[in-house]
């Protein structure tokens, strides 16, 4: 049980925890996310009895880690379990019969494509195992020493990526995008390929598909490209992100007629990702599986190419960038391209290293998920929380049981007729130190952000859980980390969150969410007097409902029998510092098919209220230890995956 635990326990499991990483600043540039909030100074604790028992694990945990992140210490476990489960298999490329067409087309792209020379910090990386996220041999994938690294940026018009609603039932949905990308040479088994290892768009959907479906990690920026279908002479493109200029070209000139041959060649170049989900990665997660690579295969009708002589400039914040990576900002070589691109997917599953693989290597993640940090207001006192000072509301409404039960991951049934809907702002939160195990002092990724929850009451396997079936944030971090780590299924959505005045007796509250122009939630309340009733799935310590059943992750089902999902089992652990009452509450809801909470939910709100806390994770302690990691049964993931295409996506 969770009361009376040892310190040296709770430092063991927290050893073998995977967090479920949800943290940092809206990318204010990207006009996507924007929040606002009022809120009061940390009120005295109130607290639970364990509280004190759960801190002092945490610190315990902190002083064994040496330093090391949470996210360090899982992946250095799960790599010492790995040894004593080494499984031998063969590589071998997946079968035929995918559940959806792995082929995929875009019509009309134009492209900057420049060649440019590899720097030396990153062929140490690579010589060390790190480049390609491969710790350890044997390495399926090394750096091709005499290839150049690619820098792609392009316009994609006519991308068919989305769909209106269910997969193969509904209208396919255009999302017109623009996407950097940089490619390093690698070597499998001498043939070559390469992998995007860093990469950017201007779509938030194409964000998460990309990232999903093909294992390139992109991450949310501001594009801009030229606005011609002619040669951009003296015209130029840039990319920004979070208020860092990260990569610019200008004035492109023409330098003549490009061999068509040799771009095609260029273009047809195997592209080999191994994915931006961790359930991929971790021993512990995988070890009865190999490693799944994703291989993207293109095919140029090139209508136009030329070669080209261009001015590049490129910058590395704290936390991102990808100049570093090369050796100069000169082309080696450079052309403009137009063409329509055929892209065809394939799984390649290869034999996992002997030592694991840590996905959790400064490089590793600050490329795929970390961006620069924007809070800018003055801080609160550190707590040893990763999520700290969060402003809580929640509600709890009926559900409409049949309308939900399509959306309910496989396995999983509703348990009750009752819905919780909460939402926070943490002040600040930092996934890089959990339980201040990397610094007790200050945070290292201090980020600010809004967060919606959306879950259900579901069973699994006899046992009762918490279902998150919806998140939004305003956060970029914070939806890749919680996407890739542990499967939540987090969108991005502008959130406004207001407290007129301070939190307190009286005190009106509002919130706002709507994504892409859709009306998702409303919530106006009053806040009354003190309350101390913990609401499970939100702030109750003890009842094993609150446990937090995920679906990591939720790629692409290109053939689930290979790249296989799979449910991940945690406890949050809150501090409960104040908790009121929230009276003449109301509630509006949307009901667009990405975000059908009018269809879920009927009537008014049944109660709700305020909560002022601090959150961490643990492991499920309940959850049986083979449940951990347990795959998910490959039709019936198909078939949800499907249904919920638009929830998880669009």
């Amino acid at each position: 049980m969770w009361f009376g635990i040892s310190a040296s326990t709770v430092a063991q499991l927290l050893m073998l925890a995977q967090v479920s990483a949800s943290a940092v600043v809206p990318a204010k540039s990207e006009d996507l996310c924007k929040a606002t909030l009022s809120s009061a100074p940390p009120s005295a604790a109130s607290g639970l009895a364990a509280e004190a028992a759960f801190l002092e694990a945490g610190e315990a945990a902190g002083r064994r880690g040496g330093g090391l992140s949470m996210l360090q210490l899982a992946a250095s476990a799960q790599e010492s379990l790995q040894l004593r489960r080494v499984l031998s298999a063969r590589s071998r490329r997946s079968p035929g019969g995918a559940p959806i067409s792995p082929v995929r087309n875009f019509k009309g792209v134009s492209m900057l494509c420049l060649q440019l020379p590899i720097s030396e910090a990153f062929r140490r990386e690579a010589a060390n195992g790190m480049a390609f996220g491969l710790g350890q041999d044997p390495r399926p994938l090394e750096l091709d020493d005499s290839g150049f690294a690619e820098v792609r940026i392009a316009d994609f018009p006519d991308a068919q990526l989305g769909w209106k609603g269910t997969v193969g039932a509904s209208e396919i949905e255009n999302v017109p995008h623009r996407l950097l990308s940089v490619r390093l040479p690698i070597l499998r088994g001498g043939e070559k390929m390469y992998q995007t290892v860093f990469a950017l768009s201007d779509d938030d959907v194409a964000v998460l598909i990309y990232r999903m479906s093909s294992g390139i990690p992109v991450k949310l920026a501001n594009i801009s490209f030229p606005a011609t279908a002619s040669f951009p002479g003296g015209l130029g493109t840039n990319a920004s992100r979070r208020g860092l200029n990260i990569f610019q070209a200008k004035n492109i000139r023409d330098g003549g007629e490009a061999d068509l041959t040799s771009v095609e060649a260029l273009l047809a170049h195997p592209e080999m990702n191994f994915g931006t989900e961790m359930s991929n990665l971790l021993p512990l997660a995988s070890s009865k599986h190999n490693l799944v690579f994703k291989q993207l295969m293109t095919k140029a009708t090139i209508a136009n190419a030329r070669k080209v002589d261009v001015e590049v400039s490129m910058s590395d914040g704290a936390w991102d960038g990808f100049s570093w990576m090369l050796a100069d900002s000169k082309p080696v070589n450079a052309w403009w391209v137009q063409a329509d691109l055929e892209v065809t997917t394939t799984l390649v599953s290869e034999k996992r290293p002997t030592l694991g693989i840590n996905p959790f290597s400064d490089a590793l993640l600050y490329d795929r998920v970390l961006g620069e940090v924007l809070t800018e207001k003055e801080k609160p006192p550190k707590v040893k929380f990763a999520y700290t000072h969060g402003d809580v509301i929640w509600f709890t409404t009926k559900i409409d049981q049949k309308k939900v039960t399509p959306y309910l991951a496989p396995g999983l049934t509703l348990r009750s007729d009752e819905a919780v809907v909460w939402h926070v702002r943490w002040q600040p939160a930092d996934f890089l130190n959990p339980w201040g195990m990397r610094g007790s002092q200050h945070d290292f990724l201090d980020i600010e952000y809004n967060e919606l929850w959306v879950t259900m009451p579901v069973t699994y396997k006899g046992r009762n859980f918490t279902y998150p079936i919806l998140m939004l944030l305003d956060e970029d971090v914070g939806q890749m980390a919680g996407q890739d780590s542990a499967g939540c299924p987090k969108k991005l959505a502008n959130l406004t969150y207001t407290f007129s005045p301070q939190p307190g007796q009286g005190s009106e509250v509002f919130l706002d969410v709507n994504r892409h122009g859709r009306h998702v939630l409303n919530v106006t309340g009053k806040m009354s007097g003190i309350t101390d009733k913990p609401i499970v799935g939100v702030n109750d310590n003890k009842d094993p409902a609150g446990e937090i059943l995920w679906v990591m992750s939720h790629q692409f089902p290109w053939d689930p029998a290979v790249d296989r999902p799979k449910y991940f089992f945690l406890r949050g652990v809150q501090q409960t510092k104040e908790q009121r009452g929230l009276d003449n509450l109301r509630v509006s809801y949307g009901a667009g098919a990405p975000e059908p909470l009018a269809e879920w939910f009927v009537g008014e709100p049944i109660e709700g209220g305020y909560i002022r806390m601090n959150q961490d994770w643990l492991p499920s302690l309940d959850t049986p230890f083979d449940w951990q990691f347990e795959d998910v049964d490959p039709d019936e993931f198909v078939e949800w995956w499907k249904v919920a295409f638009p929830v998880l996506y669009m």
